[in-house]
């Protein structure tokens, strides 16, 4: 051997370790970390979650490292792996993730302990939080763990460089998928660059620098590997010219032109096929939206609390001062289906989806502190509180771990529930299978109540008019514009015009909340409900007296409608609706700061039954929301007129009369405790098999988007092959025979001189093949007579059968590594090269 050989054999890596292939693969792990924090950002929004990436980064890649430095093998390498992964675990933990737990001994090992606790529940906590998470309590513990997990995976796989190295891809993408599996349904807003708008940059950015990033590193890692193969089969004999220059660059920039089309069609295809359904993420999927379907809408049961028996039965009991929190609410019923008004659980409403609100926040100035205590009265999922709760509850008794895991609130923080499970002996009593139960207490932080001053209305109604024919009558008999100034007249007209009435008949059961009405009260009946007929019957009363009184009538003589707010605040509602304001219906209690509403009580130190109100509440400025008061008039009773007749000259409150009671058809009440089926509770099987369905088609999708560089190399070898089997002229398609085996053969690895002439080409591969159609070839070009068809199939039955002979000889790997391989295209690209040279003597 010369001294140049042995010295190049010399220098040369060792066998199976390539400091090249492993700096490039722990590259690529880098990467991927960055792309995974960048996919988790909207989960957390904290500067920390930075530190705990570059840390997890670093903690698993060093455990990778050490552990291969130690050259361990099988059970006891992945015993060593995950014994010293627990241990950086709980070195780190604490002051990355848990950092509130820095402090004493005690206080350190709590959060040592917490750590290890949210590797099995904090993945629930991610789910039920509200966004953007920040860092509280122990929420970053999952992304700790997905960066030190992942890092350690994806470093074990790429140190050294092997076989298995590709598969740190997929440790890659599952990395940014934590982000997108856990953070919100709803996409980043659209970037726009001039004329161009980028829909959902950090997704699309996330998904083609994953994909780009993979495709980097495979092409690069598939060169080194190739390159020290032929360094080695080479080294001592044999020469070979290097890609240089002007063809090199031609052939590097052809394969990133197919790469670059593979991402362009992505990024153009993506976002289009995205808008073919609805992303969810798993939050979406969380239990409340199954408690709410099974929970009927709590206006149903409004008029039971005005009953004999429960008129004075506490509800709540108030303890501290609630000065500037005018009204706690019970449910904000935001939703509307001609039936009744109910909290949305659909998923693709942003604002019902139900999160956990973090237990600690910052309290500013003016906050409101009070504690509440559930008495007799009341018991179900609905938690009654403030608007403007700072943070979770503080729950009480032996019930609070439960009431505290079971906390969730609106994200437009409107309603609040507990889906705590009842005890089974609790359950006949309160009638209720989740929430609050009797003696239940928690203390609140509140900000103080201020409600924003109305806004002016959209232009489109946002109901079907044609649908509340009597309403849309009425709104244009008053004449009034459809700004704020005319609702607020036409919410006055509509109060004034009504009349308070809690039953459907004077009897013992209605004595009490009519006793403590005005002296002169005068009974009338009126059935419950706010079904859209329901509503349309009360402003049909109001048209046709209207229409009956004649334009010079007093508005006392316009009184008509008869109900309780469980209608006028519907009526309130569709009415905003009408003119174009978003709309909403609260049950709730006025409190002692509330301004004073005749008819409608309020609560001080105890809400009893009677003090429960209903109101509506309509957008105002600024996207917030604005009480409107709905309780009608009780001191002028309606003077009905029937056609043909005329109203008095001077019209007096008729006196009561003792009738006999009637009962009214029970038809008419829509009370009932049994609520019907809410048009949400469909099939759930169907619901399931159609979601696997979505996610499995998405997942087609991103392996059809991965393999697209593949396909389009495919298709043009394809082409190519196609193109030279079919060309017209024998003898054109019997060189092109020629060419294909020499590009088959490059794609195999076998060496084919571009500068010898045919024959000696064919020679020096070693393959009979090449011999026998190089030998025809060339009488094909050079002899007297042209070829026939019979002598160009028999030179492409030649190639099918080196094709199907390299096939067989080849292992899966190879034949796969064949037929993805550039070498056959960029061919026509290279420079001459030198020709093997005999060994030196």
């Amino acid at each position: 051997m010369s001294a140049p050989a042995a010295r190049r054999r010399a220098e040369a890596p060792a066998p199976g370790v390539d400091p090249l292939r492993m700096a490039l693969g722990l590259g690529y792990v880098v990467v991927a970390a960055v792309l995974a924090t960048v996919a988790a950002w909207p989960v957390y929004a904290a500067p920390r979650m930075l530190l705990v990436a570059a840390v997890g980064t670093v903690a698993g890649l060093g455990v990778a490292i050490v552990a291969q430095s130690l050259r361990l093998h099988g059970p006891l390498a992945a015993l060593f792996a995950v014994g010293a992964t627990a241990v950086v675990y709980a070195l780190i933990v604490v002051p990355v993730a848990v950092p509130g737990a820095v402090g004493d001994a005690p206080t350190w090992l709590r959060g040592i302990r917490d750590g290890f606790v949210g590797v099995i529940v904090g993945w629930k906590q991610l789910l039920t939080l509200s966004l953007p998470l920040g860092e509280y309590q122990a929420v970053l513990v999952p992304f700790l763990l997905v960066m030190l997990v992942g890092s350690l995976v994806a470093g074990l796989l790429v140190i050294p460089d092997r076989r298995s190295s590709p598969l740190a891809v997929v440790v890659g993408f599952a990395m940014s998928g934590f982000g997108l599996a856990f953070g919100s349904s709803s996409l980043s807003e659209p970037l726009v660059v001039g004329p161009v708008v980028v829909p959902a940059p950090r997704e699309l950015a996330v998904g083609i620098g994953g994909l780009a990033a993979a495709l980097v590193w495979l092409l690069l890692r598939s060169r080194s590997i190739r390159a020290v193969a032929l360094r080695r089969a080479t080294a001592g004999t044999v020469q070979r010219a290097g890609l240089s220059g002007w063809p090199a660059v031609r052939r590097r920039a052809l394969a990133s032109v197919l790469v670059a089309i593979a991402l362009v069609v992505g990024a153009v295809v993506t976002p289009a096929a995205a808008q073919l359904t609805d992303r969810s993420a798993l939050r979406d999927r969380i239990e409340p939206a199954v408690v709410l379907r099974q929970t009927a809408t709590p206006l149903a049961s409004y008029r039971a609390a005005f009953g004999a028996d429960r008129i004075d039965e506490p509800w709540l009991v108030i303890e501290g001062d609630t000065g500037g929190v005018e009204r706690l609410r019970l449910a904000t019923l935001d939703s509307y289906d001609g039936e009744t008004f109910h909290v949305a659980a659909a998923r693709d409403d942003a604002a019902a989806r139900f999160s956990r609100l973090p237990r600690a926040a910052a309290r500013m100035p003016g906050d409101v502190a009070f504690g509440l205590t559930v008495d007799d009265g009341y018991a179900g999922v609905w938690v009654p509180a403030p608007l403007g709760l700072r943070a979770a509850p503080e729950f009480e008794g032996a019930r609070r771990a439960a009431l505290a895991d079971g906390f969730h609130r609106a994200a437009d923080g409107a309603t609040s529930i507990d889906i705590a499970a009842v005890p089974d002996a609790s359950a006949p009593v309160s009638g209720a299978g989740h929430g609050l139960l009797p003696g239940d207490a928690y203390s609140l932080v509140s900000a103080p109540d201020a409600p924003a001053p109305l806004g002016e209305p959209d232009s489109t109604p946002l109901i079907d008019l044609d649908e509340y024919p009597a309403l849309a009558e009425w709104v244009e008999m008053q004449e009034q514009p459809a700004t704020a100034a005319g609702f607020t007249e036409l919410v006055d007209r509509l109060r004034g015009r009504g009349y308070l009435s809690h039953a459907a008949v004077d009897g013992p059961d209605a004595a009490e909340w009519i006793s403590r009405l005005d002296a002169g009260y005068t009974f009338l009946p009126s059935y419950s409900g706010h079904s859209a007929a329901r509503i349309e019957a009360l402003f049909t009363q109001l048209v046709d007296q209207q229409r009956l009184a004649g334009p010079d009538a007093s508005d006392a003589a316009l009184v008509a409608a008869v109900g309780d707010d469980e209608q006028f605040a519907t009526a309130i509602a569709l009415l905003a609706r009408a003119l174009g304001y978003e709309s909403r219906v609260v049950l709730g209690f006025r409190l002692a700061g509330a301004e004073e509403v005749p008819g409608a009580a309020a609560c001080t130190e105890v809400c009893a039954g009677g003090a429960l109100a209903a109101w509506a509440e309509v957008t105002a400025e600024g996207g917030a929301w604005t009480p409107v008061d709905a309780t009608p008039q009780h001191e002028v009773a309606p003077s009905l007129i029937k056609e043909g007749e005329q109203l008095p000259e001077h019209p007096t409150t008729p006196d009561r009369t003792d009738t006999a009671t009637v009962d009214p058809p029970a038809a008419q009440s829509e009370a009932s405790e049994t609520a019907a089926a809410s048009p949400e509770e469909t099939d759930l099987g169907l619901v399931s098999l159609l979601s696997i369905l979505k996610w499995a088609g998405l997942a087609g999708a991103a392996v059809l988007l991965l393999l697209l560089p593949f396909s389009v190399l495919l298709a043009a070898k394809a082409a190519r092959s196609r193109r030279r089997r079919h060309e017209p002229v024998p003898e054109v398609r019997i060189v092109g025979a020629w060419d294909e085996l020499v590009d088959l053969y490059a794609d195999h690895g076998l060496p084919v001189s571009a500068t010898a002439d045919r024959a000696a080409a064919a020679r020096a591969t070693g393959r009979r093949a090449a011999v026998e159609l190089a030998a025809r070839v060339d009488g094909a070009v050079f002899a007297g007579d042209p070829p026939g068809d019979a002598d160009a199939e028999a030179a492409w039955a030649i190639v099918d059968a080196e094709r199907a002979a390299l096939r067989a000889r080849a292992r899966a790997r190879a034949r796969l590594a064949a037929k993805l391989s550039f070498a056959s295209l960029t061919r026509p690209l290279r420079p001459a090269r030198a020709s093997l040279e005999e060994p030196a003597r």
